[in-house]
């Protein structure tokens, strides 16, 4: 291991009595190999801290002997301090929070909405903060966080809010509706999740006029069928929901006549059993400018970014090497660039059909460019 020995006497009064306040050693009193030890303990220390980390040391053990440990420990804790200075809660502070988190788990998974909750009623006021950051941390779903300053000597930002995905969430075994509007030549109409559209194929244009849909087209093989119960021509369906079309149905109208016409069509689907796909390895590389809160959905081979926030997405552009499968799966996420925080908001599970989001939250003033690698 490299050794870097740093000497400032200043210093060399601390290191005698291992009192960390910077990542000094002075090798004229303290060995060269406890300085070394002193200056990486301190530079792990600091990383963690700036990589939001929990404290700990000790994950670091294979690098110094048990004799220098003491050594190791005070540097790592005081680059840790120089980041993010320590904060000792209290048993009680301990157990408001945990109680809080609890009840965000239980909250988020049953799909409740997020509240302040009245759990914070049995403390007093100074405790309850505690419970609230439990509560939030538990809603959001990110690793408990103890030891931090909850009492305003630092700024804890409000959670963005949870908005419905656009494909409606996870998909119903059947559903129905139907589509009206004008057709000349071939029109499609195209139904994924809960979202309705028409393309114009050829002709002077295909136009909506009314459209209803009853369930969500789920992401699984389904038995679609269509059928028209206004206009001439005729209606079939030319795509049936599939892994190939990103579970896509499309119905054709073919209008041979001169001229348009009005059409309604009505249709159904009945998906089949869920099987889980073969797993294999993806990557997703996404950059973009943030401001707020930002979700990058990925189905399939498709990646959507939405800004929940409506305060500002812009300059997006992706890249995706592989196909997150129809089957649970554990999906990660490393930030190469920006401010704010980034987290898996969703896993892929039959609760959601078997999609990933990826939240950014940054809560800072203006926006902030990203870069991430989403990997499954």
């Amino acid at each position: 291991m490299k050794r870097i020995v740093l000497s400032v006497s200043l210093f060399s009064l601390f290191a005698i009595f291992s009192i960390p306040v910077a990542a000094q050693c002075d090798p004229s009193i303290q060995s060269p190999i406890r300085c070394g030890y002193y200056t990486e303990g301190y530079q792990d220390g600091v990383n963690d801290a700036n990589s939001n980390r929990n404290r700990d040391y000790k994950r670091y053990r294979n690098k110094y002997e048990s004799k220098y440990e003491r050594d190791y420990r005070d540097a790592y804790n005081s680059g840790f301090d120089s980041v993010r200075p320590s904060y000792q809660w209290t048993n009680s502070q301990r157990n408001a929070y945990d109680s809080g988190y609890s009840i965000g788990q239980s909250d988020r998974r049953s799909n409740r909405p997020r509240s302040s909750n009245d759990g914070y009623r049995q403390y007093d006021q100074n405790i309850s903060l505690y419970f609230q950051q439990g509560y939030n941390d538990g809603f959001a779903n990110r690793p408990r966080t103890y030891d931090v300053p909850v009492d305003g000597s630092a700024p804890i930002y409000p959670l963005p809010p949870v908005v419905q995905p656009p494909w409606g969430g996870a998909g119903t075994a059947t559903g129905s509706g139907s589509w009206s509007g004008r057709v000349d030549d071939r029109g499609n109409i195209l139904i994924r999740g809960n979202q309705v559209w028409v393309e114009n194929v050829s002709g002077n244009g295909t136009t909506t006029t009314y459209q209803t849909l009853n369930g969500v087209l789920p992401r699984r093989p389904s038995n679609f069928t269509a059928r028209r119960s206004d206009g001439r021509g005729n209606v079939s369906v030319v795509q049936q929901p599939s892994r190939e079309n990103n579970f896509t149905a499309v119905i054709q109208i073919y209008d041979s006549n001169s001229g348009s016409d009005n059409y309604r069509v009505d249709f159904s689907w009945t998906a089949a059993q869920m099987v889980d796909e073969p797993y294999s390895a993806g990557r997703v590389r996404w950059r973009g400018r943030v401001d707020q809160t930002a979700h990058i959905i990925i189905q399939g081979s498709d990646v959507q970014s939405r800004d929940v926030t409506m305060t500002g997405l812009s300059n997006v552009n992706f890249s995706i090497n592989g196909y997150l499968a129809s089957r649970p799966g554990s999906v990660s996420v490393r930030k190469r660039s920006g401010r704010g925080t980034v987290t898996v908001l969703e896993q892929p599970s039959s609760r959601n059909d078997y999609t990933a989001i990826v939240q950014i939250f940054d809560p800072s003033g203006g926006a902030d460019n990203y870069e991430l690698e989403i990997d499954w």
